[in-house]
């Protein structure tokens, strides 16, 4: 029997993944389709949790900092207090289900005070009222209990600490505590935030039941391989004993870490900073793939272990080889200064003939026609772009034009604006550029890359990361060697230049 890991790791292609990173990414060279589709998913992220991530991250934020942010995020907090009192009225009426009893006799107690001014002898006429009235209310909620299907829900959902041997948050609080994951080793400036509850005073991470619980789903998912396949998971999955009240939870708690991932992206782009844009990738990857590293020696070898397991041998781990490449201003015969470049890329996927074996078996298996399966498959991967000023100096800066005018970067407060301006030129993104491969049998493609020229003439080292947004150990590196001429130097790209903001009433020249 193929264990469980394997099964979910085989299905990650077809696994659509998450939908804020379909929405950022475009098909080769679809950059139009892309724009409208991240304009429609924008707005599925609150402003509060934009202003948090804005005054949180920093170039130094490592991958435990950030997604322990996204589980702290004032929307996210909120979504789960919302799932946890859902959570405790299901455990209510599981408990009311199972004991009706117990209920009956506390219901009867009211009645049965000495204190109260009830007689003793008999019962007072307000006395008969009274519970003439609660059993009328008793009997209204009933029936409407079971129009509802409440009743049913508080039959058939078991709960942990009400039923025995269910499994939920408690338990997997446990189970992380034995492998040395819970609780999470935050940083001490987010050991040191508060949070509101609606009753009562503010409290740490730890003390606040929405953080603990999103905190809670954040190192679940990042030990999956180890919490999906533990016998004690596994034997409750099969005797049905799962506390849906959590575990339900946590799909859709991946679904918004997603959403989440990909606003901290546009706070990253919007600072240029290469260190985050770069670690907020190898997130994704981590929370997809249900990992704590994407560095980490056994870690790799697991994943490649699998790779190679389920699509059948080294041709199908997951690699982009790089073919034909160059840097040039399209219909000019050299760059000049502050010139809207182009990086003419060809990518080639060396898994792709070992992944649609495996899809079209699988599709097999499970009376799927292949096509649907092929072109349901989804893979992201991320070029970044920075440039090197090899005659010395630094380019790459933020201006304090660029932080006055960017909309995301105004609304940082000055400690934040200092720490990514201060970035070194080789941290300061030139561009990122996002490609999704929407069919598995897709082996090829040339991308067409453009950036803005530095503002300085001399020689330059373009520096290119190719990361993935799905596997581990499968990036690729490789950089450039540019000459960047002074633009005022050259009259015939002045003139055109001039003709052309003329022409259109800006220049055509600019990104």
């Amino acid at each position: 029997m193929t264990p469980f890991y394997l099964k979910m790791l085989a299905s990650l292609g077809v696994f659509v993944g998450l939908a804020a990173f379909i929405a950022f990414c475009i098909t080769w060279g679809d950059r139009e389709k892309k724009t409208k589709v991240k304009q429609r998913t924008d707005n599925s992220v609150a402003g509060s949790d934009i202003s948090f991530l804005e005054r949180s991250l920093h170039p130094e934020s490592t991958h435990l900092d950030i997604l322990v942010l996204l589980a702290m995020s004032p929307e996210s907090i909120e979504i789960t207090e919302s799932n946890i009192e859902k959570g405790e009225k299901t455990r209510a009426a599981r408990m009311e289900y199972l004991n009706p009893k117990k209920k009956k006799a506390e219901e009867a107690s009211l009645f049965d005070m000495d204190e109260g001014g009830w007689a003793d002898e008999g019962e007072s006429e307000e006395a008969k009222a009274f519970k003439a009235k609660k059993e009328e209310e008793s009997k209204l909620a009933k029936q409407v209990a079971q129009a509802s299907g409440k009743d049913q829900l508080a039959k058939n959902t078991k709960v942990e600490g009400v039923d025995e041997g269910v499994l939920g948050q408690k338990w997997v609080e446990k189970t992380l505590t034995g492998i040395g994951q819970w609780p999470p080793k935050l940083d001490k400036d987010l050991a040191k935030l508060t949070f509101s509850q609606k009753k009562g005073y503010a409290v740490t991470a730890m003390s606040h039941p929405a953080v603990r619980r999103n905190l809670c789903m954040t190192m679940g998912r990042l030990n999956a391989q180890k919490l999906n396949t533990h016998p004690e998971l596994l034997e409750a999955g099969r005797a049905q004993l799962i506390d849906q009240t959590y575990f339900k939870s946590t799909m859709e708690y991946r679904q918004r870490t997603g959403l989440l991932l990909e606003a901290a992206l546009q706070v990253a782009g919007a600072t240029r900073s290469y260190r985050l844009y770069k670690t907020i990738i190898e997130c994704v990857a981590m929370f997809k793939i249900g990992t704590t590293s994407v560095s980490d020696v056994e870690t790799i070898q697991w994943f490649k272990k699998t790779m190679l397991q389920t699509y059948g041998g080294d041709d199908g781990m997951p690699r982009i080889i790089i073919g034909d490449k160059k840097i040039e201003t399209p219909g000019e015969d050299e760059i000049a200064t502050e010139d809207s470049c182009q990086l003419e890329l060809e990518l080639k996927r060396g898994h792709t003939e070992n992944f649609v074996k495996q899809k079209v078996d699988m599709a097999k298996k499970m009376n799927i026609p292949p096509q649907v399966a092929l072109h349901s498959y989804r893979e992201g991967w991320w070029v970044l772009l920075r440039a090197k000023n090899l005659d010395g100096g630094s380019d790459a800066t933020l201006s304090n034009s660029e932080l006055e005018t960017n909309p995301l970067l105004a609304a940082l407060d000055s400690g934040a604006k200092q720490r990514f301006k201060n970035e070194t030129e080789e941290n300061r993104l030139l561009t990122v550029w996002p490609i999704i491969v929407s069919n598995v049998g897709q082996e090829s493609c040339k991308a067409k890359i453009r950036f803005k020229a530095p503002p300085t003439p001399g020689r330059y080292e373009i520096l290119v990361d190719v990361k993935s947004q799905d596997f581990l150990s499968c990036d690729e590196t490789f950089s450039m060697t540019i000459d960047v001429a002074d633009k005022t130097l050259l009259p015939d790209r002045q003139n055109k230049d001039d003709q052309e903001k003329v022409g259109d009433g800006e220049s055509k020249k600019t990104q």
